[in-house]
């Protein structure tokens, strides 16, 4: 992977300290004969305080990149650095073991919580690492911590099955707040939940965020719980980015065929049927062990034309940083340009 085939995702206020930083980003399962290329290449840079969405469909590798990021899973190549809690860069490290820097919140609480432990011994959890008895004294601090999450002391001494989905996952946030750790990778935190629980999660997250100055990678495939929490937002697709920028320019004026697609997809009410209308990607993402040459997307693009089966897309910048700090908008497609004035026309079935 050259560095000009890689396309960097930055967050945030470019002039603050980066939290995270990945570099050229490899994680391959399989053996030699039968390798997937879960991640291929991937760079972020997150600034302190900020989110960052990770957004695209199952298979594109995005909960892989979490892991990866939060050591759970090996990566073959790159780097991936978490600055400390006084700002200055931990080493890079290129294996699993980044205990204390990193905290997951994930898609699922009941799989995250021990359901024979009262929740306040899985909150102070990170506070005593690998030890199998959970000190009583911690008790009060975890009390402390359930109320900044909105859970009064009775919840305490409840057992996850005793409580809502929205409650547990309540009970994961306490918990990331109690490793202190400068990073948290939240891995579909909301998807699991009732829709009319998750704007409220999501809110929480993000007061959350501000109140401890924490640094969220959120990975999601809901384009509207990307929209509510991000700053900025990288679309991944067969384990690349394809676009990325400020979650608002990317939104509003999506660059990439497969950003377009969907944003396209996404249920819209409204009285006009045209705003009913879906648009679904046609086919399926490819096998991830044979991805497609040139442009990964090519094979479900209604834009393809033959260069795009030739040369793998350069990574352009389309929009420049606003003034005063922000991230520049970017996008890895030989034919956004023509796209966006309507002189590149896709084909019709």
């Amino acid at each position: 992977m050259t560095a000009d085939s890689t396309l960097a995702a930055t967050a945030g206020d470019t002039r603050k300290a980066p939290a995270l930083q990945v570099r050229d980003l490899v994680v391959r399962y399989g053996n030699r004969r039968d390798t997937v290329r879960a991640v291929d290449g991937v760079s972020v840079e997150v600034a302190r305080g900020t989110t960052l969405g990770i957004i695209g469909e199952s298979g594109s590798g995005k909960s892989t990149l979490a892991k990866a990021i939060a050591g759970l899973v090996p990566i073959n190549s790159g780097t991936v650095a978490i600055a400390g809690p006084d700002g200055k860069p931990a080493p890079a490290a290129p294996s699993v073991g980044r205990a204390g820097q990193v905290q997951m919140i994930f898609q699922d609480p009941v799989l995250a919580l021990n359901p024979g432990r009262p929740v306040w011994k899985s909150v102070v959890e990170p506070l005593v690492p690998h030890r199998p008895v959970i000190p009583r004294r911690l008790r009060d601090r975890a009390v402390e911590l359930l109320g900044q999450v909105g859970l009064g002391p009775e919840f305490a001494d409840r057992r996850p099955g005793q409580m809502s989905g929205g409650q547990r996952q309540r009970v994961t946030i306490a918990r990331a707040v109690a490793a202190r750790a400068p990073l948290v990778m939240c891995d579909e935190p909301v998807a699991a939940l009732d829709i009319s629980v998750q704007a409220e999660v999501l809110r929480l997250l993000d007061e959350v965020r501000e109140a401890f100055g924490l640094t969220y990678v959120f990975i999601s495939h809901d384009m509207s719980s990307i929209a509510r929490i991000a700053h900025d937002v990288g679309v991944m697709y067969l384990g690349r980015l394809v676009e990325v920028g400020p979650v608002r320019e990317v939104l509003e004026r999506p660059r990439h065929p497969y950003t377009r697609a969907l944003i396209r997809a996404v249920p819209r009410i409204g009285l006009d049927a045209r705003d009913r209308e879906l648009h679904p990607l046609e086919g399926e993402i490819p096998d991830a062990r044979r991805p497609p040459s040139g442009c990964r997307f090519r094979t479900r693009c209604p834009f393809a034309q033959e260069v795009c089966a030739r040369d793998e897309p350069p990574v352009e910048t389309v929009a420049e940083p606003a003034p005063g700090g922000g991230s520049a908008h970017r996008t890895a497609c030989h034919l956004w340009r023509e796209i966006q004035d309507g002189t590149a026309r896709p084909r019709t079935s």
